[in-house]
């Protein structure tokens, strides 16, 4: 029997134990083909709007997919080794050599790999024709992007890949080398000390995990943007401290409590735990880790996407907005209002402003009267007072959250109108627009309507801008996009003497932002895919390369009497605490990301984390069902009898 041979019955024999580790490489493989067609498409090279960027974002995603999926596979792979030492001690003393053995090792790793490869890339031929229809609708090209699958697509795929399980497999071999025939037999064999408690570490990781909840609530935005990199880090090593001391000092703690401990089942879960929790804690906080970043990072598109909203209406509050400086707006209403007709555009409602343009603080601003500012919609519908016959409003061109707001301040500021100058105390509002931007980020300044009225009576008509402005709550649908279209054609983006832009719209803005932040989420959930994938694997492989102990234990406590219905159970709850422990943890590290989330968008956003992660814990339930559903029956086979469960 050849060693290809030897190798291919080895992982059929394995099958359980290789299932996850080869449906995560699979995957991972799907995704970076999929990313990788569409960023080497001929169409992302131009051919619609955006083209550049989206080529850009793949190259990115595949980049993170490619590291990431690196590094699992190499702890995955080297960790399997490991798992097997007395096996490959037991070939050596059958008579194989140890150039033999690598020979080996090394088939058995290039035939999984080629395995997961050629499923990835079949699975991603299968989903590339939805892929593309979905980056289309995100996108909203006037076409589809059509089904291609390139030559360069599959030679990058599978050089990538095909040097991955490559390189682990010769990396992993270490172990192997590192040890004699004794050192291998035996390696399995070690006897588990009992866990020691470290206080200092202890308290080390727990202080580090406060530290980072604490910088992430404060309300500061400067604060916390600074603290993202370091937040990250301490929260990481606090983790992994607490996650190895904190699982010791709790099961300890348990076992000091003698009427809670001294039952049979406690006693055997608890008593259990406490060696699992030992061998396993480096990959919980793993675990926990990538739980906590896919949680914080879909909760993060997702956040994002759904307040694109406010956020558009908040920088274009006019769904259309037309300027003509001087003569008569009558023909712009009517060709405007003929177009809504054409494209059966209902619910918009017309509003008309007819103002001009004066000197404050060096600059020309427009001069809008208090009834119009007060009428506008905006993000946080707040009015300011009316101002006093010689007050004034300074509206900002930008929005400045109420929390991080300068101190309200009046000052005295000279308004200059044509020669004359007009001395005004003014007030600041920092809530946000009150006119589609049009070329000039510059205050708009709100006047008492009296002093308007004056200011305006003495205006030339030739100096006077009207504005033409349609509000309404139609202002996205699908009518209002096909006249904003033909509005376009009508309105160049040449601006107007005064360095204003004639048309401005808020569907137009609203589909770019919601395309971009459309995209960043379904990158994110990719990626998360992948995370999860890879999250299941570790947790489902750490229960398969401890499966021969743990068949020797279940198998004991069925000489000592324990029916097999409580050996179902006890192997419930011990692998639902490996399950459970790591996704609470990085559920709470998420919360508190969320919480710096809302700090940086000024907003209450922790209901959008809480609904990524209860749609992620379903995900994960599935997971742990098939995945404990699978191990029982692994222990299930090396039991005695055949008694009803």
């Amino acid at each position: 029997m050849s060693l290809w041979q030897i190798a291919a019955r080895n992982i059929w024999q394995s099958r359980s134990r290789y299932l996850a580790y080869l449906g995560s490489a699979a995957f991972s493989v799907m995704i970076y083909f999929l990313y990788t067609a569409l960023r080497l498409h001929p169409m992302a090279q131009g051919g619609f709007r955006g083209a550049g960027y989206i080529a850009e974002a793949m190259k990115g995603t595949t980049v993170v997919i490619g590291v990431f999926t690196f590094l699992f596979l190499l702890y995955s792979n080297s960790a399997f080794v490991r798992s097997r030492m007395k096996e490959f001690g037991l070939l050596s003393l059958m008579g194989l050599s140890r150039l033999q053995l690598i020979g080996l090792i090394l088939a058995e790793s290039l035939m999984i790999g080629a395995v997961a490869v050629a499923a990835g890339i079949a699975a991603g031929l299968l989903f590339e024709k939805l892929f593309f229809m979905a980056i289309s609708a995100l996108l909203r090209l006037p076409e589809q992007i059509p089904f291609w699958a390139g030559a360069p697509v599959w030679l990058e795929t599978t050089g990538v890949f095909g040097s991955f399980f490559l390189l682990v497999s010769l990396v992993s071999l270490r172990s192997v080398l590192g040890k004699n025939i004794i050192g291998l037999v035996r390696a399995g064999r070690q006897p588990k000390g009992a866990p020691k408690f470290s206080r200092s570490k202890a308290i080390l990781g727990l202080l580090l995990v406060l530290i980072g909840y604490a910088w992430a609530c404060v309300p500061n935005m400067a604060v916390v943007i600074i603290g993202v990199f370091p937040v990250t880090l301490i929260v990481s090593i606090g983790t992994y401290l607490l996650m190895q001391e904190g699982s010791i000092a709790f099961l300890s703690w348990l076992q000091k409590r003698e009427r809670f401990f001294y039952r049979p089942g406690n006693f055997l879960n608890v008593s259990q735990l406490v060696y699992k929790m030992q061998d396993n804690y480096r990959v919980l906080s793993a675990v926990a880790l990538l739980v906590a970043v896919i949680l914080s990072a879909v909760g993060t598109a997702a956040t994002t996407y759904v307040v694109v909203t406010s956020d558009t209406l908040n920088s274009h509050p006019h769904a259309i907005q037309v300027i003509r400086l001087g003569g008569d707006p009558a023909t712009d209403r009517t060709q405007v209002d003929a177009i809504l007709q054409k494209h059966e555009v209902t619910g918009l409602t017309y509003q008309a402003l007819t103002t001009r343009m004066v000197l404050y603080k060096d600059l020309m601003v427009t001069v809008v009267p208090y009834s119009f500012y007060a009428g506008v919609s905006r993000r946080e519908g707040e009015i300011a007072p009316p101002p006093a016959p010689d007050e004034a409003i300074s509206v900002s061109h930008l929005f400045i959250p109420k929390s991080y707001r300068p101190p309200d301040t009046v000052t005295a500021v000279p308004l200059t109108v044509d020669d004359q100058v007009i001395p005004l105390r003014v007030r600041q509002d920092h809530a946000g627009r009150i006119m589609n931007p049009a070329g000039q980020a510059t205050p708009t300044l709100v006047v008492a309507d009296q002093l308007f009225e004056q200011i305006l009576a003495k205006t030339p008509a030739e100096s006077r801008i009207h504005y033409l402005i349609w509000n309404g709550p139609t202002w996205r649908s699908r009518p209002t996009q096909n006249a904003v279209e033909e509005l376009k054609s009508l309105y160049p983006d040449a601006r107007l003497a005064n360095g204003l832009y004639p048309f401005t719209n808020t569907v137009e803005t609203y589909l770019g932002m919601i395309s971009s932040m459309g995209m960043i989420l379904f990158i994110g959930l990719f990626i998360s895919l992948v995370f999860f994938a890879a999250t299941f694997s570790l947790l489902y492989f750490r229960l398969f390369t401890e499966m021969d102990e743990d068949r020797k234990y279940f198998k004991r406590l069925q000489q000592i009497g324990v029916s097999r219905s409580e050996m179902r159970g006890l192997a419930l709850r011990q692998t639902g605490v490996i399950f459970l422990v790591p996704f609470l943890t990085g559920l709470v590290h998420s919360t508190f990301a969320m919480q710096a989330l809302g700090t940086l968008t000024s907003r209450m956003v922790l209901q959008y984390g809480w609904a990524v992660a209860a749609g992620y814990l379903v995900l994960y339930g599935i997971g742990f069902g098939l995945a404990y559903n699978g191990y029982w029956r692994s222990i299930e086979s090396g039991l005695v009898g055949r008694e009803a469960a």
